[in-house]
């Protein structure tokens, strides 16, 4: 977990402001941060869209309601940093899981190998979604290629899923953290959703 300390403390930050469950919720304002920047060296994700398009994009995402609450945090100025914004508080979230496993795994003792086994899947599964989330908000904001960027947020689609799949295999045993993987799925799916539209834009 000390990989991830920065996201965890956050985490505890942000714990009562948006609880796991459903599709909207209020977020708390995270960072004043500024996403992108840099010069033009390739082809890069973004062109000099302005704020106006933030909420047009949030139209063509599967999860309205989330995206449109991420427009009006400070800091969210262009559809750049709307996509920064949705990356960091998802690899935020998706830390949130990973502690919530490793308690679970603690907790575990006495319920068998099976349940031991498939937490340590999932915590390993969302430790490896945090990393390619990082690595994407690295690339997007050093100006990265849209091929790199949608490459990366690929991977993280499926890392954020692998848990889900892990106990539909085997029915016999309950996730700890069934909202959690619904959400943290939610959020890596709108990511991808608004990183492909803009891509398209002109």
């Amino acid at each position: 977990m000390s990989r991830h300390i920065g996201a965890l403390i956050l985490a505890a930050a942000l714990t009562a402001a948006w609880s796991y469950g459903g599709d909207a919720r209020v977020v708390h304002p995270i960072l004043n941060e500024s996403g992108g920047g840099g010069d033009d060296g390739g082809r890069r994700l973004f062109g000099p869209l302005g704020c106006g398009e933030c909420a047009a994009l949030c139209q063509q995402v599967h999860y309205k309601t989330l995206c449109t609450t991420m427009t009006t945090l400070p800091g969210v100025n262009t559809p750049v940093q709307l996509l920064d914004t949705a990356l960091r508080i998802t690899a935020v979230k998706a830390a949130m899981a990973e502690m919530k496993l490793d308690e679970a795994i603690r907790s575990s003792a006495g319920q068998g190998t099976a349940m031991t086994s498939s937490l340590d899947s999932c915590k390993e599964s969302y430790a490896s979604l945090v990393d390619s989330l990082e690595s994407t908000r690295k690339t997007l904001n050093s100006g990265g290629s849209s091929a790199d960027i949608m490459s990366e947020l690929s991977a993280a689609g499926t890392f954020s899923t692998d848990c889900e799949d892990i106990f539909d295999e085997r029915p016999e045993l309950q996730s700890p953290i069934p909202g959690a993987q619904r959400h943290v799925s939610r959020l890596v799916s709108n990511c991808l959703d608004l990183a492909a539209t803009i891509e398209k834009q002109p």
